[in-house]
């Protein structure tokens, strides 16, 4: 017999089976409920930290200590000395005196930076007055016999000038015959007002310091100059259409790197064909290439379709690192690997709800990363690197899936941890795949932060325009975040790659990023 325990008077059964079955679902209510309310509260705090709470996913040394017993016995089955090369009582306190505090300067602050040497110096000297040159003793002339210097420095204000094109023109004066003029050179906007330099500073300004075309209005008003913001949006897009050819030479040869990190975000595009709204969410999709071909490409597409990703990366046969989005399932598998870095923050979200289980799992984590550190500052080949994630990142990960295989059937799905639980046992191939590859880091923190500009930039620039702006915005992009990544000032970069290519007679291969900056030292611009 099923008692009716929706309605407001509840009926109790007769017999005692009766009571027992409403005893049972009575309890099964309770721990949905309590389950679903355990939900609400993490969507609440979730959606709480994102918007007020701290962004670090740091965990504390007092966190890490409570785990510290239970690693030694996974790290290599040492003694948790060996393997966090600290005793549990003294870690703490080492870990508190590993970064010394900086020694303060006399005014307060960390200490002065030289000013860098490229600089153009500017000397003022300063001389005593004429009567204090004379000798109070023997009244001879006082002789010089050091300098002081202070070097303090400066900033002029960037300002605009005309360059005038003077076409000469000679002709016979005798007969006025045999007319000839000067050669002016060409350009990539030939009749245009800007120079290249101008449509350089455009493009910095907008994809390096994340300036919308109409504040850089303003600022050039303010100057007395009017620069409307369409004049600029043509000056980019005749630019991009120049470098499109260096732009798909450097796609072709990113297809050449060991290892490609991608990623996506969205962006906001103008339609003015849809109502009531006149925009629609676009994504860029990024690509990061390894240290051999260190290019950082952009892609502005209208949607997030499987199909963006596969074109660009058509007869791509190598290793490729993302995220755990689904639009990258098409890639085969075994040369698909995943982030760790995402099952972290997935694991680190549900550490208010379930410290032990969550804290165990972030411990782990740390250790693995300790392994990574110490990777990257020796000088371990690619074999070594190999050994030592075979012997120690595989067991600690192995262990990790162990926890996470006896948790999940007492996990409810929906919560925090369930979700991380999952989304891990899913992908897990993929999120081990750097165990397999010395050149594979385990996470993509790497196109994290090249896409982050972008991120930043769609907060001032409000939208990207429209379709046809997707393509200008993707070459922009990709030349000024490669040249930041190469450590380039990007407005030297293409004030020259323009002119050269306004010429029509450079080879492409010489206005790579890389290439150029081996060509164009840093002293060349000061």
């Amino acid at each position: 017999m099923q008692a009716n325990i929706s309605s407001d008077k509840l009926e109790m059964p007769p017999d005692l089976d009766g009571c027992q079955a409403l005893i049972r679902e009575l309890v099964e209510l309770v721990e949905r409920q309590g389950a679903d309310i355990s939900l609400l509260k993490q969507r609440l705090h979730g959606l709480l930290r994102e918007k007020f709470g701290r962004s670090s996913e740091k965990l504390s040394p007092g966190q890490l200590q409570l785990f510290v017993r239970e690693l030694s016995k996974i790290v290599d089955g040492k003694d948790a000395v060996e393997s966090t090369g600290t005793s549990p009582d003294t870690e703490a306190a080492e870990t508190s005196s590993e970064k010394p505090t900086p020694a303060r300067s006399k005014n307060g602050g960390g200490g002065r930076k030289p000013i860098p040497a490229h600089l153009t110096r500017i000397p003022k000297d300063y001389h005593p007055a004429e009567e204090e040159l004379i000798c109070a003793t023997c009244n001879g002339k006082k002789t010089e016999f050091g300098i002081t210097i202070v070097e303090q420095l400066d900033y002029v204000p960037a300002c605009f000038r005309v360059i005038e094109h003077r076409t000469h023109k000679y002709s016979c004066k005798a007969c006025q015959e045999g007319v000839v003029e000067g050669e002016r050179p060409e350009q990539i906007h030939n009749g245009g007002k800007p120079t290249e330099g101008l449509i350089a500073q455009i493009s910095t300004a907008k994809y390096a310091d994340h300036q919308p075309l109409y504040r850089q209005e303003e600022i050039y008003a303010r100057q007395g100059v009017d620069v409307p913001r369409s004049s600029m949006g043509r000056w980019l897009d005749v630019s991009a259409e120049s470098a499109e050819p260096l732009y798909d030479r450097m796609h072709e040869i990113l297809l050449e790197s060991e290892v490609i990190q991608a990623d996506e975000s969205p962006v906001v595009l103008l339609d003015k064909n849809r109502s009531p709204k006149k925009s629609k969410n676009g994504y860029v999709w990024a690509y990061y290439g390894d240290n051999q071909h260190p290019y950082v490409l952009y892609d502005f597409q209208p949607d997030r379709t499987a199909e963006r990703p596969k074109k660009f990366l058509g007869g791509y046969d190598n290793l490729l690192l993302t995220d755990g989005y689904g639009g990258y399932d098409w890639f085969d598998s075994k040369r698909s690997a995943n982030c760790l870095v995402h099952l972290r923050r997935k694991v680190e979200q549900s550490l208010n709800y379930d410290k032990k289980k969550a804290g165990m799992v972030l411990a782990l984590f740390n250790e693995l990363y300790k392994i990574e550190g110490q990777l990257r500052e020796s000088t371990a080949d690619a074999e070594q690197i190999l050994a030592i994630r075979q012997s120690k990142s595989l067991t600690i990960l192995t262990h990790m899936k162990e926890l996470f295989v006896e948790w999940q059937s007492k996990t409810p799905p929906k919560t925090a941890l369930g979700i991380a639980i999952n989304y891990a046992l899913v992908r897990w191939e993929k999120l081990c795949r750097f165990t397999q590859h010395a050149c594979l880091r385990p996470d993509t923190n790497l196109v994290e932060s090249s896409i982050r500009p972008i991120a930043l930039g769609r907060k001032n620039w409000m939208h990207i325009g429209a379709e046809t702006a997707l393509g200008t915005a993707s070459i922009h992009a990709s030349l000024v975040n490669t040249c930041k990544r190469l450590g380039l000032n990007p407005y030297l970069y293409l004030r020259d790659i323009f002119i050269r290519l306004g010429r029509k007679d450079v080879c492409i291969d010489e206005l790579l990023p890389d290439r150029w900056k081996l060509e164009n030292p840093i002293d060349d611009f000061g």
